[in-house]
């Protein structure tokens, strides 16, 4: 996975509708009566680890987690952190490792809102190889991409450069509506639509071991080239739980499809944990 391709799987949500009641569903137990809310998704204290492959080959990992609340010009954010590293073992590929952090807040319409976005990319020792600034007061996002270029495009409203998307996903996945998501990928801003179903789905996921009812999330993207030629329609799967636990993605590339699954989870209310380590 190189570094400017992994870099551009993370979108933003440009629009959002109300969200309404939904009718009780039940996991494990637990009855899920309404969308989850940004705090109680990041009060959850959650680490995730994704496998990512293509056809057999496991072309890498990520691991997805909320570090401590940050000092930002003056104000308390939220950190969002992702951490991807590549199967060294696969020819042509070799090791990458790259992380990417945005520091958020949660706005008044409780929408997580990035204040920053920059990715480091370990392997090659380059820090803030990426970095994507909302000034919000002037409606400007200032960036500086890897090829060292820097400059300004006009922001939208809600928009990002990173991975927000991880967390605002949450939020609609199983509502029954539309949604719009900008991102600005490469110096330009692209689009991602979603169609979020409220339709119920049975599947197995390693994190879990047995079957667990999901909700399935469509969608295309809009000038966008995402990571392996990525870009066209695209699929995802969320737990009916109350927290909508990222299970699973499914992207269309040149040929056939790229799935990102779960294959390990833990929360602070939970004693379910399966360290296996990063490779």
């Amino acid at each position: 996975m190189t570094g400017e391709a992994t870099g551009k799987i993370f979108l933003e949500l440009q629009t959002h509708q109300p969200v309404h009641s939904m009718h009780e569903k039940v996991l494990e137990g637990t009855a899920v009566k309404r969308q989850p809310t940004v705090s109680e998704i990041l009060s959850a204290g959650e680490w995730f680890r994704y496998e990512v492959s293509y056809g057999f080959f496991t072309l890498g990992w990520v691991e997805v987690s909320i570090l401590p609340d940050s000092l930002y010009n003056g104000h308390v954010h939220h950190h969002l952190f992702t951490r991807m590293i590549s199967n060294d073992r696969l020819p042509l590929i070799g090791y990458e490792r790259d992380e990417f952090h945005t520091l958020f807040y949660v706005n008044e319409e409780g929408l997580p809102v990035s204040s920053i976005f920059w990715k480091d990319n370990i392997d090659e020792e380059k820090l803030h190889e990426i970095v994507y600034r909302f000034d919000r007061s002037t409606g400007q996002v200032y960036y500086k991409e890897e090829d060292e270029t820097t400059g300004s495009l006009s922001l939208v409203k809600h928009a990002t450069a990173g991975h927000i998307v991880f967390v605002y996903s949450r939020l609609f996945a199983g509502g029954g509506m539309n949604t719009r998501l900008p991102v600005y990928v490469s110096k330009k801003l692209g689009y991602l639509d979603f169609d979020h179903s409220s339709i119920t789905e049975m599947r197995t996921y390693e994190a879990f071991g047995d079957s667990i009812a999901t909700f399935k999330t469509t969608g295309r993207t809009i000038d966008i080239l995402g990571p392996f030629g990525f870009s066209g329609r695209f699929e995802a799967f969320f737990a009916q739980d109350n927290f909508r636990i990222p299970l699973e993605a499914r992207v269309k590339m040149f040929l056939g499809s790229a799935v990102v699954k779960l294959i390990e989870y833990k929360n602070e209310n939970s004693a379910q944990t399966n360290w296996k380590g990063m490779k």
